[in-house]
């Protein structure tokens, strides 16, 4: 019986193949592919009682696997293998491509081929099935579309089917969820690794250097302290660089007491079933060796850890290797995966969402960088990395435990996504906030707000509100801009809608700013909120003890900040060679700073009347001073940067450091908004490559922080009678899109 997903994938295929004469299907290793490609035969054979079908693999297990499969539905079938001709044609034939390659005139006239792990398909091999038979569909199955070369498969195959995330599959219980380890980046071992230069023919890391750096004995030594620490009792497979490297891993391994077999594609056939039976029959084997024999088509739900000692650069071999081991069985509670070559820093680790459909396209007109792996912004969407913390010990340390991503992806999952057909098209949609997508959306999670995206460039607050609907998305500039501000920003706004962190399920709608910045907020029932800037939480009316007293709050706040940038000065202070004391009118202080991580920041601490320095007390005063300027802070100065804006917070007055125009002119934090390309401050704006020049007057913009009408400021003016004679329409990217004049 198949699962859900499985049906659902079926559906897709069947579908895409009324448009499409070859279709490429992915589904995440692990899930059931060779299943589902029976059920598409079976389903194939019933439509049609003329058809014929090929199937094509690559390796003699697969085609052993695949027979398997097609004897469960039913479905009699021959073979060609072993180089030989076959002797009876069949309506279903499981074919090697090796054999096949070299006998496409023995008489078969498929009108299905269905390639098995169809990322290989792009070899001269396979694409002699498309010249031998040109009116046959084709149907390609993967866990991974991509090629380390960055080429596309649409030459072959005209459009991707794809399944649901791996996140979705371990969150439903479809696959197993997992310990991640891996070394840190500091360690020998990745410094390595980093090293490693040479490519090879295929476009990997050369063989001869790898043998070189990880075939050795202290590597191997460390291959083991790892799998003692983290896998002693498990059962599992370890992935080798070379079949010599397998068997010197084995052998250390036998010589600790573990009794570990290396086998390959050069073990004899009856000794490698033999090996692979006892493996999968008890314990007398714990651990196979292998370089990539098991990384396709291995189906054994016992592995319980992984461990990685070879380094690749390839996509799909990372994803094949660690997917043996994802496999749920009873009993077992994860897998562990073992990294001891970093390649989670290159990838990800396996269950960060990608975009498979940008993959199966290529380089060629998405301009998709080889290293990008479909894996965008992973900083800003990635949930559950990164967990390298101090009190680690040794070189390999958890990533991310698989206590943290069960609750983890549960709560996104269970909470709601359901596929639904709407007309002729399958929908996903939203169960808590409505919207629809027309693919698998992810979820991110900020600060306890989770948001619902399908592109990674348009989100959709996780909340139930009449409010929320496809026509009110955040795009990821208009978030990117606010959540830059770092943990003083105290909500998300847009559109007239905010959203407070503070009370991440509910939202506001706009109803006013106020001159003095307070603004005031209606929710879905009408219930008033005050708010005092965007710097600060949103509160009930009652809570602010009506609008009146919060409106003189704000007043007097208002005040306060103007009379605070009034008094900003530059110091008087001067330095005393002889005495080796700064000098202020108000008497001598001595200098204290931290020449290490600011050299020109000086820490003044003095008593007035020029009494002796002391350390505490209440009369003692104290400030910053920025020797190369004279400009003095109140606060302990903190630097950061916010896009390509250099800032330095004084308590909770900003400046900004590398606008020339801005310098020296406080600011509050919610008044600046700027990623790498442009800046916005109040109405004015500043692009990154024009940051010493000029700005320009912001007449109106966009929501989404995109598209502005500007008045162009001219060098040298009047900021008290500035004039122009046109205003121009501009893009995120600094592009003047159209020129007006008045």
């Amino acid at each position: 019986m198949l699962r859900d997903y499985q049906i659902e994938i079926c559906e897709k295929v069947n579908e895409a193949f009324e448009a499409h004469r070859s279709v490429m299907m992915q589904m995440p290793t692990g899930t059931g592919k060779t299943v589902v490609l029976a059920s598409l035969v079976k389903q194939y054979l019933n439509r049609d009682a003329d058809c014929s079908v090929l199937i094509v693999a690559h390796r003699i297990e697969l085609i052993g696997q695949t027979g398997t499969f097609l004897n469960h539905f039913g479905i009699d079938y021959g073979m060609i293998a072993g180089g030989k001709r076959p002797a009876v044609l069949k309506r279903v034939m499981v074919a090697s491509v090796q054999t096949l390659s070299k006998n496409l005139d023995i008489g078969i006239s498929p009108s299905l081929v269905v390639i098995d792990e169809a990322h290989h398909a792009l070899a001269k091999t396979y694409q002699m099935l498309w010249t031998a038979w040109p009116e046959a569909k084709f149907l390609g199955l993967t866990a991974t579309p991509y090629r380390m070369s960055g080429d596309g498969f649409t030459d072959l195959f005209e459009v991707l089917v794809d399944s649901w995330s791996v996140k979705q599959f371990i969150a439903d219980g479809w696959l197993s969820p997992y310990d991640y380890y891996s070394i840190r980046p500091d360690s020998e071992q990745q410094q390595e690794i980093d090293s490693l230069k040479k490519r090879g023919a295929d476009g990997d890391f050369q063989m001869k250097e790898l043998r070189e750096k990880l075939d050795v004995r202290p590597s191997i030594e460390r291959l083991f302290e790892a799998f003692e620490r983290f896998a002693f009792d498990k059962k599992g497979i370890i992935y080798a660089i070379d079949i010599a490297h397998a068997e010197h891993i084995a052998e250390f391994y036998r010589l600790q007491g573990v009794n570990a077999v290396a086998i390959s594609s050069k073990t004899p056939a009856k000794e490698r079933a033999e090996v692979i039976r006892t493996f999968k029959g008890g314990n007398r084997i714990q651990i196979l060796v292998s370089v990539d024999l098991f990384s396709e088509g291995f189906d054994f739900p016992d592995v319980e850890f992984i461990q990685m000692a070879r380094p690749t650069l390839s996509l799909a071999k990372y994803l094949q290797m660690v997917g043996r081991g994802l496999r749920p069985c009873k009993g077992k509670q994860c897998c562990t995966i073992i990294d001891n070559v970093g390649l989670y820093r290159t990838f990800g680790l396996p269950s960060v969402d990608r975009d498979w459909g940008e993959l199966f396209l290529g380089n060629e007109g998405l301009g998709i960088r080889n290293e990008e792996l479909g894996i965008r912004n992973e900083q800003f969407l990635w949930l559950g990395c990164g967990d390298l913390r101090e009190e680690n010990d040794g070189d390999i340390v958890k990533i991310i435990s698989y206590e943290g991503m069960q609750e983890q992806f549960t709560k996104l999952s269970r909470r709601g996504f359901e596929r639904r057909k709407k007309g002729k098209a399958w929908v996903w949609t939203d169960m808590v906030n409505g919207v629809e997508f027309d693919r698998h959306p992810k979820v991110i999670n900020y600060r306890g707000m989770e948001l619902s995206t399908a592109d990674g460039d348009t989100f959709f607050p996780r909340i139930s509100s009449k409010w929320i609907d496809a026509k009110h998305g955040i795009s990821r500039k208009a978030l990117e801009t606010q959540v830059g501000g770092g943990r003083r920003s105290q909500g998300i706004g847009w559109m007239k809608l905010y959203i407070s962190f503070a009370m991440p399920d509910k939202v506001l709608q706009l109803q006013a700013v106020k001159p003095n910045q307070m603004r005031i907020y209606k929710d879905e029932q009408g219930k008033v909120y005050l708010q005092q800037d965007p710097d600060h939480a949103p509160v009930s009316e009652e809570e602010a003890g009506g609008r009146k007293a919060f409106m003189a709050l704000c007043d007097k706040q208002q005040k306060a900040w103007e009379e605070m940038k009034k008094s900003i000065r530059k110091s008087s202070l001067k330095y005393d060679t002889r005495k080796r004391w700064w000098q202020l009118p108000e008497g001598s202080i001595r200098e204290q700073y931290d020449e290490k991580r600011n050299p020109n920041l000086y820490h003044i601490i003095y008593k007035e009347n020029g009494d002796e320095l002391l350390s505490h007390g209440e009369k003692n005063k104290e400030f910053w001073v920025d020797s190369t300027s004279g400009f003095t802070y109140r606060h302990r100065p903190v630097l950061c940067k916010r896009g390509f804006v250099e800032l330095l917070y004084d308590g909770d007055v900003v400046y900004i450091l590398n606008i020339h125009e801005e310098r020296f002119t406080p600011y509050r934090n919610w008044e600046i908004r700027a990623d790498n390309r442009i800046c916005t401050i109040g109405n004015k704006l500043y692009f990154n490559e024009e940051k010493d020049a000029r700005s320009y007057r912001i007449k109106k913009r966009s929501d989404d922080f995109r598209m502005f009408v500007v008045e162009e400021r001219y060098p040298n003016y009047n900021p008290n009678t500035i004039e122009f004679d046109e205003f121009i329409i501009i893009n995120e990217a600094g592009k003047k899109l159209e020129i007006k004049a008045l």
